[in-house]
């Protein structure tokens, strides 16, 4: 299949905006028809998701990520430095022209993978390129799925859903992979993500904005606070305000299941033993649990497994330095979340870190917007365009130089010819 879609690229060039916009737009209408379908197959995948969740963290912003390449690429195909008509027509200097790389391989990864398939997937059909694309082996509902959907919208030739075989190994024009292999673009691993409580913070609002971050489907959504840095001499005071803010009553829907609450005692057995301190904070009234650990330290499980659900560690730093450090000891966050009214301070953690989003005071990330960029290090809209395009330069003599030649030829051979002997 890999040597068919490659025949049918070069037999394809070169790739007009009409059918990159075509392939766009029919990714675009499969997702719109079967959204219903997706979300079940998400659900059935991830214990942790249920359709609802499913439709606004990775549906919807794979419909938007589509729909940001289709309005985008034709100003993303325009040759850099080209004047326009007069100067294709005439020569009016060199300028570089963006290429299809050829036949793409995606390799999604298990977090979020509709979401990432369609941010790439949206990068690479802009870009004129075919696509082999394979869903990890944690996915299978959402594989058989897309697997039945896309030869509907799609000749193979085009875009290809593979479920087996040594996918990597593959001679890929270009691989897009979760791990780290070859030259292929690779997928920036996701660390947890942080939210910092800055000296100058409002604790009291604050921790009644983690707080609600963490009521959203008990934790269970990607860009949830995973844990929290403080001042060292504040900590007692945000645990303390933490609290209060989780016995304040909440909803009562995203109960945990008996695994899960195996999996929450098991890690809240560990912290203890490490010398961690639980605080457990049960709403009056009712509504979800919340599980404050005092004293994190990283050899702790909940500082090193996946934790999504009803569980916020405590970590201090003593410089705000000490607390980017901290962050930059994993891998950058889906998110990081700022409480503090230093417009300094915050200046600096926005410069100093890495990750997908950052919130200002608490302000509430939504996983849909188009330009979030999520985990992968390829970029969103253009840049994603650029990654998955061969930039050609194209060299060409100015248009007086064209002039000159066509006048010294016009004027006859004798005139421009030089004696053998003089």
């Amino acid at each position: 299949m890999l040597e068919a879609q490659r025949a049918a690229f070069f037999a394809d060039l070169p790739v007009s905006l009409a059918v990159r916009r075509d392939r766009l737009g029919r990714a675009m209408l499969m997702i719109e028809e079967n959204a219903d379908a997706l979300c079940a197959a998400l659900a059935a995948d991830q214990a942790n998701q249920d359709a609802a969740s499913a439709k606004r963290t990775e549906v919807a912003p794979a419909l938007a990520a589509l729909h940001t390449a289709m309005d985008g690429v034709g100003r993303w195909m325009r040759p850099a430095g080209d004047r326009g008509l007069l100067a294709r027509l005439g020569g009016g200097g060199d300028y570089v022209e963006y290429l299809p790389v050829g036949v793409i391989g995606i390799s999604a990864p298990a977090a979020l993978p509709l979401l990432h398939a369609a941010g790439i997937l949206a990068s690479a059909l802009a870009a004129g390129n075919r696509v082999m694309l394979k869903f990890d082996d944690a996915s299978p509902q959402l594989n058989e799925l897309v697997g039945r959907l896309a030869p509907r919208f799609f000749d193979p030739l085009e875009l290809v859903i593979v479920s087996a075989g040594a996918f990597a190994d593959l001679a890929f024009d270009l691989l897009v992979t979760s791990k780290e292999q070859g030259d292929g673009v690779t997928f920036a691993r996701s660390g947890k993500s942080p939210a910092i409580f800055g000296r100058s913070a409002d604790f009291a609002k604050a921790a009644g904005k983690v707080i609600a971050h963490k009521r959203v489907r008990s934790g269970r959504v990607p860009l949830a606070p995973d844990y929290l840095l403080v001042p060292e001499e504040q900590e007692e005071a945000a645990a303390g305000w933490l609290w209060r803010a989780a016995m304040q009553p909440g909803g009562k829907e995203g109960a945990l299941v008996d695994a899960e609450q195996g999996r929450v005692a098991r890690l809240l057995d560990d912290a203890r033993a490490r010398g961690g301190e639980v605080m457990t904070a049960e709403p009056r009234g009712g509504g979800l649990t919340l599980h404050i650990v005092r004293h994190a330290s990283d050899d702790m499980l909940v500082m090193q497994e996946d934790v999504e659900g009803p569980i916020l560690p405590l970590r201090n730093y003593a410089r705000i330095e000490d607390a980017i450090a901290a962050i930059h000891r994993r891998a950058p966050p889906h998110a990081i979340y700022y409480f503090g009214r230093d417009a300094a301070e915050r200046r600096h953690v926005v410069d100093r870190t890495l990750s997908s989003a950052i919130a200002i005071d608490g302000r509430a990330l939504l996983a849909a917007k188009a330009d979030a960029g999520m985990t992968i290090n390829i970029g969103p809209g253009e840049a994603g365009f650029r990654r998955f395009s061969r930039a050609r330069h194209v060299c060409r003599p100015s248009f007086l130089g064209l002039a000159y030649r066509f006048a010294a030829k016009d004027s006859g051979e004798l005139a421009g010819a030089a004696p053998a002997l003089r």
